[in-house]
């Protein structure tokens, strides 16, 4: 019978060392440190038997106030949406952490910065904390230091001045899409911009696509666009009554990519031939459709193995030199689309 079906209360360490003929203290050892230290293996057995049978889950609270610390990675979630790119961000840097003995914790507010976060998130007593640069105040970079904090890591289009730190710059993805456009033959270009809750990553991408085809001398339009199918359609039949309309449409991510494809098909025009289309974020929809989506693809295996190693060497005592720090360098998957 569950703790449920019976109505009883949760298992404590003491039941499980009464079940286990140790003390409390024996138990609390074997939970807390490595096989083999300290204790027998037959001992260590018995307590994981009681454990188990027992279904007793530590207090995590409990322990951080033991400790001065918790076994928790705190990652605020950043303003923009859960897409499927962070997503596999989360996936990657969960399992990374794992292997490490330490667990993701999610924070689900988007907005709080500064002092103000950093309050939020050391309440919780997390052993580090990853976040966005733009959110780390140096008052809230001493308030998580002073909280006990061990490692803080930051990652962001710039570099934190007192915090290590992942470059991750959303206007390389703009710029990557625009050069391999502009190397195939195109000069005569088109950038989606998205409004509502892709505005602040769509403005970042806008600006490395404007500045890559500046560098080349071509022709680049801003096109602002909300999520809505009639948006898109507006903007090809716009095309087509130019004499001279663009040839290639960076469409910011890939959902868009899809939305625009289906507007020139509807049009009468074709992928690649009328109109060469590249997304972004390479999700996986991208070999599935037809033509099959040239999207701009980042590495999340990289970036959230590469973060947990960042943490785990700061929490270590090991110095993060700026030389070292991890950038993410987006790359173009090429495929029949554009």
């Amino acid at each position: 019978m569950s703790m449920s079906e019976s109505g009883a209360k949760p298992p404590t360490s003491a039941d499980v060392a009464r079940a286990a003929g140790v003390s409390r203290s024996t138990v609390s050892y074997v939970l807390n440190s490595p096989p083999g230290a300290r204790v027998s293996a037959e001992t260590r057995e018995r307590v994981l038997k009681a454990v188990r049978e027992l279904g007793y889950a530590p207090s995590a609270p409990a322990r951080s106030l033991r400790s001065g610390n918790s076994d928790v990675v705190l990652f605020p979630l950043p303003l923009q949406p859960m897409g499927q790119l962070l997503e596999q961000f989360i996936d990657e840097f969960t399992e990374a952490l794992r292997r490490q003995d330490l667990n993701l914790l999610i924070h689900g507010d988007r907005y709080a910065r500064g002092v103000d976060a950093a309050r939020s998130w050391a309440a919780l007593r997390p052993l580090a904390v990853m976040a966005e640069s733009a959110r780390l105040t140096d008052g809230g970079v001493e308030v998580l230091r002073r909280a006990g904090v061990r490692a803080i890591f930051a990652w962001g289009r710039e570099e934190h001045p007192g915090v290590p730190t992942a470059i991750f710059d959303n206007r390389d993805t703009g710029a990557q899409a625009v050069r391999h456009l502009i190397s195939r033959g195109h000069r005569r270009l088109a950038c989606l911009v998205p409004s509502g809750p892709l505005a602040g990553l769509g403005q970042e991408r806008w600006e490395g696509a404007k500045a890559a085809a500046e560098a080349a001398g071509c022709v680049m339009r801003r096109v602002d666009v909300g999520y809505v199918r009639e948006d898109i359609l507006r903007v090809v039949r716009g095309w087509q009554q130019e004499t001279e309309p663009p040839t290639a449409v960076f469409a910011g991510n890939d959902d868009f990519a899809l939305m625009i494809i289906s507007a020139l098909r509807e049009c009468g025009w074709t992928v690649p031939g009328d109109m060469a289309v590249v997304g972004a974020d390479d999700l996986p929809f991208c070999d599935l459709v037809w033509p099959r989506l040239t999207s701009v693809a980042m590495h999340t295996r990289t970036m959230g193995g590469g973060a947990a190693d960042a943490l785990t060497s700061l929490m270590a005592g090991k110095p993060y030199k700026h030389r070292d720090r991890m950038v993410v360098h987006p790359r173009v998957v090429v495929r029949e689309s554009g």
